[in-house]
């Protein structure tokens, strides 16, 4: 649409363009003749006239709104220029400009609808330019890494990664510009997060790109994945460990015994299995109840665990049977030595509440590869030597001895070949 032209004096039109006419709904120039301009003005802009058309004629670009013969407002633009041949006539253009203005409220609206869904979301989001700089952050991003409101713009995405982290994602950064690795936008893909209190956390991200032009912008979508790593560990700890004692259960044992196999196998060596029985234990939870049967076992794994090694393994197998694997034994006496450990750890009482609970142990020890090739093999023997002593008078240990089949008491230290 053409712009409104008119000429001014004292305020009043001397003259109106067509384009005129048409923007203010007249039926003809003659209509506006003689009228004052500011009577086409929504009254709420009116005092911009009585300001004086001179100083109105220092400004560039006004927006008011103007009012058609009809009644219909329109949002408009006007500019005000002194006409150069006569002091007292002023030159007026005037633009619809309501189309603009519509427009613009419509993408202000889309855009706080946008931050609006931003700032709900879970999941942080942050745009970062084709350096390598953050240069939007959403709220849930700025909580997640401890930021206040504002204070990740401008910042570096390694200053959101451990520093053992930072040179790795540069690598990255850097052939992907250069057109490596095209396959990186839109993968999930964990890593830490570095908070601004120095605290890590567990993150899953997933990049997309936006070209324009020759530049380039990535969204990172930032998902805190601490509790369900948290939850992953439970799960995986109860699969693997024994809920009462906190101590590996059978599958986590056979899993550890198959590893320490396979590395005697190929590198040679020898390894112990004590089988532990508890002596005495069943009066414990016939007379004082399962909770205080409970806490003696909690502190039997304990006293076990002391009794050995970090590189040993101490499980619990049954109700209060105990498997001890010894790895990397040389002598027969260091499994013996175990074995006695284990034996004085527990004449010690064990309090519950006011009673003192008193219990004793049958183990029965065998080795690999003396006393079977596999697993199954040496377990049995071990289970065999621990019943040999249940039988001969309990709170004790022997051997396997697999050259006749009989179960031995075995203090010596001769060498393992």
């Amino acid at each position: 649409m053409s712009s409104l032209v008119c000429l001014l004096r004292d305020g009043r039109v001397l003259f109106l363009n067509n384009a005129g006419v048409r923007m203010l709904g007249l039926s003809a120039a003659a209509d506006a003749q003689d009228e004052l301009f500011e009577s086409f003005v929504v009254e709420d802009y009116r005092f911009l006239m009585e300001a004086g058309w001179e100083l109105l004629a220092e400004e560039d670009f006004l927006p008011l709104k103007l009012s058609r013969a009809d009644g219909q407002v329109f949002e408009a633009e006007l500019r005000v220029r002194q006409a150069p041949s006569a002091t007292d006539i002023f030159l007026v253009e005037a633009r619809d400009i309501s189309k603009f203005v519509k427009s613009a409220e419509a993408l202000r609206e889309r855009e706080e609808r946008l931050q609006g869904v931003l700032a709900s979301v879970a999941e942080g989001i942050v745009t970062i330019n084709d350096s390598g700089r953050i240069e939007s952050a959403n709220p849930a991003a700025e909580r997640m890494f401890g930021f206040s409101r504002g204070q990740l713009v401008g910042r570096d995405m390694t200053d959101l990664l451990p520093t053992s982290a930072r040179e790795r994602h540069v690598r990255f950064f850097d052939a992907y510009m250069a057109g490596l690795f095209p396959t990186l936008m839109g993968r999930q893909v964990e890593g830490m997060g570095l908070r601004q209190n120095g605290s890590m956390f567990p993150m899953e991200i997933s990049v997309s790109e936006l070209r324009h032009g020759r530049h380039r912008l990535f969204t990172a979508i930032l998902r805190d994945i601490s509790e369900r790593k948290e939850a992953e560990d439970r799960i995986r700890r109860l699969a693997h460990h024994d809920t009462l004692t906190g101590l590996p259960n059978r599958n986590l044992l056979n899993d550890r015994m198959n590893h320490a196999l396979a590395r005697i196998k190929r590198h040679g060596g020898h390894m112990a299995v004590l089988y532990v029985d508890l002596d005495k234990f069943k009066p414990i939870n016939d007379s004082l109840g399962h909770e205080a049967g409970d806490a003696v076992l909690r502190e039997v794994a304990n006293r076990l665990m002391s009794c050995v090694r970090s590189s040993d393994t101490v499980s619990r197998v049954g109700g209060d049977e105990f498997v001890v694997v010894v790895e990397e034994i040389t002598r027969q006496g260091e499994a013996a030595l175990v074995a006695r450990k284990i034996l004085d750890a527990l004449e010690q009482s064990i309090p519950y509440h006011e009673h003192q609970c008193q219990v004793g142990a049958s183990i029965g020890v065998a080795l690999f590869p003396h006393d079977g090739t596999t697993i199954e093999e040496v377990c049995k023997a071990a289970d065999l030597a621990m019943y040999r002593v249940k039988h001969s008078g309990r709170n004790g240990y022997c051997f396997y001895s697999d050259t006749d089949g009989e179960v031995v008491a075995a203090d010596d230290d001769r060498l393992l070949e």
